[in-house]
C-alpha cells in the first residue's frame, strides 16, 4: 500500500467525493461515465447520447478478487458391475488474489438514441433459380456484395458456391426501417453499472495496463458476464477506472499527455482518471 491510495481511500468514503470521481465538476457532458458505460453496455442498437444522472454507492475497499479452480473429473467400472461417477468440485484459488482499490455501484439514468429501427420487410430469392444458376462465382459475389461469402462457406462448411446453393437453396434478406430521430424529450434509460477503480502512485503505464489486465481477467472469471442485454452485448463484468496523481504529469519523465494517456488506456478498455491530493 502506499500513500496515495491511503489518501483516496480516506477520500472516498464520503459518497459525494466517490461520486465526483465518475462525475468531475469540470466534466459537464459526463464523458467519463460515458467512456465507463461504453465499457460494459457495447451500443449496437442503442446510443447514449445525454447522461442525466449518476447515483453513485461505494460498496468496497481493497476487494480481494481470486476465481476458484475447478476441478472435473469422472470414474467408471465395467466388471464385475457397471457403474460410473462424475463429480465438479470447486477449490479456493492457489494463486494470489487481485487487489481493487475501491469497487463502486452506480446507477445512471441516461437518454437514448435508437441506431436501428423495426425490422420492416423480409423477402427471400431462390438460389437454384435458372438466373441465379447462369451466374459465374464473380457475378455472383457482385449480386450479394452484402455478405461476406468467403464467411458464410466456412461457417457453413461448404466447399464452393454449387455447393452453398445446393446446402441452402433459400436466401434470406432483411429489411429494416429507418431509425426515428432522437427525442430528447423521451424518458431516460437506466443502467446499473459496476465500476472497478485501481490506484496508481505514478505513471508507469506498462505497469498499470498489467495490473489493469489481470484484475479484469480475474474478476470476469469469478462474475461471468450474460452474453447481452436488450440494447446490445454486454462487453465485461466491470467498468475500470485507473487513477493517477495529477502531478505526475508535471514531471519531467512523464510518457505523455493526460489526453494521451487516456486514449491508450481507451484502447485497452480502460478509463483514465487524474486526481489532485493537495
Amino acid at each position: 500500500m502506499n500513500a496515495f491510495a491511503d489518501q483516496l481511500m480516506i477520500r472516498y468514503l464520503a459518497p459525494d467525493q466517490a461520486e465526483l470521481l465518475l462525475v468531475p465538476q469540470d466534466d459537464t457532458d459526463r464523458r467519463r461515465v460515458q467512456a465507463l458505460l461504453a465499457g460494459v453496455y457495447e451500443p449496437s442498437l442503442l446510443e447514449v447520447r445525454f447522461v442525466d444522472k449518476v447515483a453513485v454507492r461505494v460498496t468496497g475497499f481493497q476487494v480481494p478478487v481470486a476465481a476458484p479452480v475447478t476441478v472435473r473429473g469422472s470414474w467408471e467400472k465395467l466388471l464385475p458391475d457397471v457403474a460410473q461417477a462424475r463429480a465438479v468440485l470447486e477449490f479456493p484459488s492457489a494463486a494470489e488474489p487481485q487487489w481493487i482499490d475501491l469497487a463502486l455501484e452506480a446507477v445512471v439514468t441516461a437518454r437514448v438514441e435508437l441506431t436501428a429501427g423495426a425490422l420492416d420487410a423480409i423477402d427471400s430469392e431462390d438460389l437454384r433459380s435458372e438466373e441465379l444458376a447462369s451466374l459465374t462465382d464473380e457475378e455472383f459475389a457482385r449480386r450479394f456484395s452484402f455478405l461476406d461469402l468467403t464467411e458464410l462457406m466456412r461457417r457453413a462448411k461448404v466447399a464452393d458456391l454449387a455447393e452453398l446453393r445446393e446446402q441452402f437453396p433459400r436466401l434470406y434478406r432483411l429489411h429494416y426501417a429507418q431509425a426515428p430521430p432522437f427525442d430528447p424529450g423521451a424518458p431516460g434509460r437506466i443502467y446499473r453499472l459496476g465500476v472497478s477503480v485501481l490506484f496508481f502512485p505514478d505513471l508507469d503505464l506498462g505497469a498499470a495496463l498489467r495490473r489493469l489486465a489481470r484484475c479484469r481477467r480475474a474478476l470476469d472469471d469469478l462474475r461471468p458476464r450474460p452474453d447481452e442485454y436488450d440494447g446490445g452485448e454486454l462487453l465485461a463484468a466491470s467498468a475500470w477506472l485507473a487513477v493517477f496523481p495529477a502531478a505526475a504529469l508535471a514531471s519531467p519523465t512523464v510518457p505523455g499527455t493526460a489526453e494521451q494517456v487516456s486514449r491508450l488506456l481507451a484502447a485497452e478498455g480502460s478509463v483514465a482518471a487524474f486526481v489532485d491530493t493537495s
